[in-house]
């Protein structure tokens, strides 16, 4: 009778947990559906669609092949233009025509949903992938001017894939710029700095895949790396597709630029990431806060940013690289310690260890 009183106690509280555990699960699929539903501050990303039309008329050498592609290639842009105004808030008109030049990158990931043609002429219905987070970043008025870039525009080396170098430099230039990563050419800072911004050089490598069986797209595979005093500081590869193999190159370029800008643009921007080495007693880091706001220039402002395993990460906001801030640490006075700097890795991280 003990025994099975035990056994009838053990399974009601199994009993119990496992309804504990649905009941948990169940709230949590709540929480999350509510996060889901509830509205976010910034668009999503959602198919877009988009119609185009083209005759064949339009060339003197008509060709059924040429005029479906003028009309898909209508379709893309008109998809892209529709997303353009899904896009809320003030833009940026010269960034807005960078974008529909670009049609072809932003608009890769498409599927046809109609076709209708009569020999010559030919309509086609497009639904389009297009990532509307990227683009609302990407055309967004910028207040004030921005930030001044984190970096220089130094090297632009390419591969022979990529076709013609003074245009692709051309078009590096223009891209990094127009994402706020490099000062535009001959362009003035926003405001006087002393320091100068570290020189970004960039590497593009293309290569031409042939065409897409059952399609009439070319592939192209395209990899962006962007270096900085021999280091690499972001890099992406992206795939591409368009109507032939220059605009597939073409694409993936501009694509591949887009996540490098992304990418920089989580560094640099006048801050720099100071990790402290042998930071306790953690008074040393309230000096050392208060030693930088009030002794060196071109720091406005100190915070800390992250704490893990013995290291404590300070961000250094201001007109300072990484490279200035480590020359302005080594000179500084510090009450009842100093520092020594470890090393620099440009163009946003010191690393110094503080000692009795």
């Amino acid at each position: 009778m003990k025994e099975r009183a035990v056994s009838d106690a053990t399974a009601a509280r199994d009993r119990a947990r496992r309804h504990d555990g649905r009941w948990l699960a169940w709230l949590l699929r709540g929480a999350i559906a509510v996060a889901v539903a509830s509205p976010a501050p910034c668009v999503e990303a959602a198919p877009v669609r988009g119609s185009g039309s083209a005759k064949a008329s339009e060339t003197k050498s008509p060709s059924l092949s040429q005029t479906r592609a003028r009309a898909l290639r209508r379709a893309r842009r008109a998809a892209l233009e529709a997303a353009l105004r899904q896009v809320g808030g003030p833009s940026d008109p010269a960034a807005r025509k960078a974008v529909l030049e670009a049609a072809d990158a932003w608009t890769g990931a498409y599927r046809i949903l109609s076709e209708n043609g009569d020999g010559q002429d030919v309509a086609i219905e497009v639904e389009v992938e297009i990532d509307l987070v990227r683009l609302h970043k990407r055309v967004a008025k910028r207040e004030g001017g921005g930030e001044r870039p984190g970096w220089a525009l130094g090297a632009i080396g390419s591969s022979e894939g990529c076709g013609d170098a003074a245009a692709l430099s051309e078009l590096v230039s223009a891209e990094l710029s127009a994402h706020g990563s490099v000062a535009p050419p001959g362009a003035e800072p926003a405001k006087p700095s002393k320091t100068k911004a570290p020189a970004l050089d960039v590497a593009v490598d293309c290569q031409a895949l042939g065409a897409v069986e059952h399609t009439m797209l070319d592939a192209a595979r395209v990899r962006v790396v962007a270096t900085a005093d021999g280091r690499t500081v972001a890099e992406a590869s992206v795939p591409a597709f368009a109507p032939s193999p220059a605009e597939a190159v073409a694409a993936g370029v501009r694509g591949a630029l887009a996540d490098v800008a992304d990418a920089l643009g989580s560094q640099g921007g006048g801050r720099v990431r100071l990790r402290v080495q042998s930071p306790m007693p953690a008074v040393r880091i309230r000096r050392l806060e208060t030693a930088m706001r009030n002794s060196v220039l071109g720091v406005d402002e100190v915070e800390v940013g992250a704490i893990e395993k013995g290291v404590v990460e300070l961000h250094v906001r201001g007109e300072l690289s990484a490279k200035a801030l480590s020359r302005a640490l080594g000179q500084l006075s510090l009450p009842g310690f100093t520092l020594t700097v470890v090393r620099v890795e440009p163009p946003d991280v010191v690393t110094i260890r503080l000692q009795q």
